[in-house]
């Protein structure tokens, strides 16, 4: 079980996932859909293919990568089959630390002062989300990590998020380190 997916959205994703109208304002998919669509290249898998070895429909696999469904916000079940196909070609904390970070992602840029941070707590995975979220910022992989081309916020985004995130690291907020942190890792810059 995924410790991202149980401690950080058990009270934010009902069972049966988030509808498209209800996600946030800025629903922030680049990463796991860049890791989701990496593990399929690697396997020369189509989305039919993917979903079919996954065991979930190819619509959920589609949503995943397209970010009208993401990831963060699929049903357990259907979050783990993509979680575990993934890990046939890929690290196994690599999708869900993505995961993770699409989320914080989007709750900065949704201006939220609490936050999901498993990611950037858990000593497993601390290298990992700053790494992703650096890619993110400036869509530059590293060679390690992926070598995804897609995995970058929009300009607007980027920018939008160094703004929330500086106000997030000054507002008192207890996960106003989380702000610091993302400006750290994406700018190198300490507030």
């Amino acid at each position: 079980m995924s410790t991202w997916h149980t401690r950080s959205l058990a009270q934010r994703v009902p069972d049966d996932g988030l509808d498209a109208e209800d996600l946030s304002q800025h629903p922030v998919a680049v990463l796991s859909s860049a890791v989701l669509r990496a593990a399929r290249h690697a396997r020369a898998e189509d989305q039919a293919g993917f979903a079919a070895r996954a065991r979930v429909a190819v619509g959920v696999v589609i949503g995943a990568e397209d970010g009208t469904q993401p990831a963060w916000a699929l049903p357990y079940e259907e979050f783990t089959a993509l979680a575990d196909a993934v890990a046939a070609t890929c690290p196994r904390p690599l999708f869900e630390t993505a995961a993770a970070c699409d989320l914080l992602l989007s709750c900065v840029l949704d201006g939220d002062q609490v936050l999901a941070t498993d990611a950037l707590v858990e000593p497993c995975s601390q290298a990992l989300s700053r790494a992703l979220l650096t890619l993110a910022v400036t869509g530059e992989p590293d060679a390690e990590l992926l070598r995804a081309e897609d995995a970058r916020l929009p300009d607007e985004l980027v920018t939008l998020l160094h703004d929330r995130a500086r106000a997030l690291a000054g507002s008192g907020s207890p996960d106003a380190w989380a702000g610091a942190e993302i400006l750290a890792a994406c700018w190198g810059e300490r507030p």
